[in-house]
């Protein structure tokens, strides 16, 4: 499913953003009546669709869009307008061919605001013919996706049906009165984003599917491509220089982490979809998926670039497909919410946990927070490293809950300090903040994905394949804490030596994983259609002189490999 879901984005994208973002809308935002009119014809093909969120003023700050809704009773019509430049819908995908738009605007009932929602606005008849009122402007090319026809919708009072509300949230009465089960207009805007949360998940999927195939390019071509050796004797293959495994093994882990841990939020999701729970009642997965959509997209940039430059002037070759995924996937870091956003979304989240605990239980909460800042601020490499063996699984998720606690604890009283204390402006105090904002983040999703990725090495049934998994998930962990070291150094959570001494165990996992990266990238499953790539053994009738053999299986790799990658 997850490489069917990438070939409806990489292959055919605009299929994907009806599906995806416009389906999306109306099954989360609206009622069965809309789902049976809107989705069911989607299915059959009937039309397409487009959704328009983001404005030319506006695109993180979703609150602050311009683009007008206002109810009128006398026709029981809403009326969509764009007062202003500002408000026109921009990068909005599908816009030259769709039919229908979800498009989010300022609700205006009897004169009275009541925040952003979502209308299906009609944009074009069957023939293609755009309504009046309407207008689409082609924003032409861009670094990738060009299969989506990105464009500017803006409306002049364009008039749509009462039921084109996509009511979940909230409605419109038959005598004109505004009704919603939230009364809030803040809770009832979070609940509206809450209930995006799926998308932000499949945008997870799709950025790690992109590493995986890079990756399986650049480490065939690695273990084909043979480039220096000794002297009067034969070239080595590219994979046994060390600089070129340690740019590879690393992602390589890091995509099986991304792997386990948004299958472990997506199982979250689909139980609490099927349940019937509003997504805004769980705070932490809107979070986590965040945190993993911010996480993913930046790997995945880094990842392609590192899979361009280990495969040389062959991996600059659009036949040898890495440039189009990294054209392709760069959006991503900004598609579906910028990711310091997204970070920022994490974070606000971990400090609402933190600050509950002293309201339900002050005096109890106020003495484990005195006894574990006490033990952290003892936690020092002598501590640490005498109770645990270095570098093993459980001393690196110590190292990585120690580090996310007290950044947890160090942004709550930076920000105390700031507003409580010094009567700063909220906005100005979490501005100045943002830096460890992130770094907080960060640090809580490091340690959700190597804890997952060590609960999925523990269930697996086969002890040959847990064995490959615990290497690779080691090195994930290893590299997180490596590339953290002068932060513990800083908080003598580490000592030099004991640095040291992990960095020689990054060295060493690397080079060991390089002996199953072939087993590893097999087991992805990605079908030869799909690589499509003359450097990863895929030949091309047109560009023969791309083409390298698919190399043997790594020493001991057995077809029969069990695990789910």
């Amino acid at each position: 499913a997850l490489y069917q879901m990438q070939g409806w984005l990489l292959s055919a994208p605009n299929w994907a953003f009806v599906c995806w973002l416009f389906g999306g809308a109306v099954v989360n935002l609206g009622s069965p009546e809309h789902i049976e009119k809107w989705v069911q014809p989607i299915k059959d093909l009937k039309f397409t669709g487009m959704f328009a969120m983001t404005e030319c003023g506006h695109g993180s700050n979703v609150k602050g869009i311009q683009t007008q809704a206002t109810y009128d009773p006398a026709t029981k019509e809403f009326v969509i307008h764009t007062p202003c430049e500002d408000a026109k819908k921009m990068y909005i995908g599908n816009a030259m061919q769709g039919n229908y738009a979800a498009v989010f605007a300022q609700l205006y009932v009897n004169g009275e605001w009541q925040g952003p929602h979502c209308f299906i606005v009609p944009i074009r008849d069957q023939a293609g013919k755009v309504y009046p009122g309407v207008t689409a402007v082609d924003m032409r090319h861009k670094e990738g996706l060009n299969g989506v026809d990105n464009g500017i919708l803006f409306f002049d009072s364009v008039r749509i049906p009462k039921e084109n509300l996509l009511n979940k949230f909230g409605s419109v009465s038959q005598h004109g009165v505004y009704e919603s089960p939230i009364k809030d207009k803040t809770a009832r805007f979070n609940a509206m984003l809450a209930a995006l949360t799926p998308t932000r998940i499949a945008l997870v999927f799709q950025a790690v599917a992109a590493m995986k195939l890079g990756l399986t390019i650049a480490i065939r071509y690695s273990y084909s491509r043979r480039q220096f050796g000794p002297k009067n004797k034969e070239e080595v293959k590219i994979i046994e220089h060390q600089t070129q495994y340690l740019r590879l093994m690393p992602h390589l882990a890091t995509s099986l982490a991304l792997t386990f841990t948004s299958r472990y939020a997506g199982e979250i999701l689909d139980e609490d979809v099927c349940q019937g729970k509003d997504l805004v009642n769980n705070r932490p997965l809107q979070a986590l998926v965040a945190g993993l959509k911010a996480y993913s997209t930046w790997e995945n940039v880094g990842c392609l670039q590192d899979c361009r430059e280990c495969t040389g002037g062959m991996g600059y070759m659009m036949e040898n497909r890495i440039p189009d995924l990294k054209c392709d996937s760069d959006v991503f870091v900004t598609f579906e919410g910028d990711n310091v956003v997204m970070l920022q979304v994490v974070a606000r989240d971990l400090l609402a946990q933190y600050a509950r605990q002293y309201e339900e239980r002050p005096v109890l909460e106020l003495l484990k927070h005195w006894t574990a800042s006490t033990a952290d601020s003892l936690r020092t490499s002598f501590l640490a490293f005498n109770t645990e063996v270095v570098g093993c699984l459980s001393f690196l998720l110590k190292a990585l809950n120690f580090r996310e606690r007290v950044l947890q604890r160090s942004l709550s009283a930076r920000l105390y300090d700031k507003v409580k204390k010094k009567k700063e402006e909220f906005f100005s105090a979490w501005n100045s903040c943002l830096h460890h904002v992130v770094a907080l983040a960060l640090a809580h999703v490091h340690r959700v994905t190597l804890e997952q990725f060590w609960k999925a090495v523990k269930e697996c049934p086969e002890p040959k394949d847990q064995a490959l998994l615990k290497k690779f998930c080691l090195l994930h962990g290893t590299n997180l804490l490596y590339q953290e070291r002068a932060w513990y150094l800083e908080h003598k959570y580490l000592t030099p030596a004991i640095s040291v001494q992990i960095r020689n165990q990054f060295l060493e996992l690397c080079k060991s994983a390089k002996e199953d990266a072939l087993t590893v990238v097999s087991a992805f499953n990605i079908p030869a259609s799909s690589v499509q790539a003359p450097i990863a053994g895929n030949p091309s009738p047109t560009a023969t002189w791309t083409f390298y053999p698919h190399p043997p299986d790594s020493p001991g790799a057995k077809a029969n490999f069990q695990a789910k990658l």
